[in-house]
């Protein structure tokens, strides 16, 4: 009897033990912000973004000046705000996809079960992908 309860107990443990190992081997990682630089049309996007920057705060200064309430002046920065935020959504939302299906793919050549940004898994181990990831973005 008190082998057959060792035995189950052995068992048991095996089996935690693989099922464990399994969970660590079917987590990735990637750093979004080195595969976003990585990207090819990150350059173009960039460019843009700081073109669309220095008219914003060009103009923003232009309009600011006509007004003298500072409740209107706070708006009118919020307005430049939002429309700058929109125009970052447009320009890096098609990259960040791109990045997102590249992840995907590795994620299936791999056989890992879920990606997750680095810095997110508190314990145990996790596969970095950001370069397998990088080098289908080429």
């Amino acid at each position: 009897m008190k082998k057959a309860i060792a035995t189950a107990l052995m068992a048991a443990m095996m089996t935690v033990g693989t099922v464990g190992a399994s969970f660590a081997a079917g987590l990735g990682t990637i750093d979004m912000a080195a595969l976003l630089q990585k990207h090819p049309n990150y350059p173009k996007a960039m460019a843009q973004w700081r073109s669309d920057v220095e008219k914003a705060q060009k103009d923003f200064q232009d309009q600011v000046k006509k007004e003298k309430d500072p409740k209107a002046q706070q708006e009118l920065a919020q307005k430049f705000n939002v429309q700058l935020n929109k125009q970052r959504i447009e320009l890096f939302t098609p990259l960040e996809k791109d990045i997102l299906e590249k992840t995907k793919a590795v994620k299936q050549e791999k056989g890992l079960d879920y990606v997750v940004l680095n810095g997110s898994v508190v314990d145990g181990q996790a596969q970095d992908i950001t370069n397998d990831v990088a080098a289908k973005l080429k």
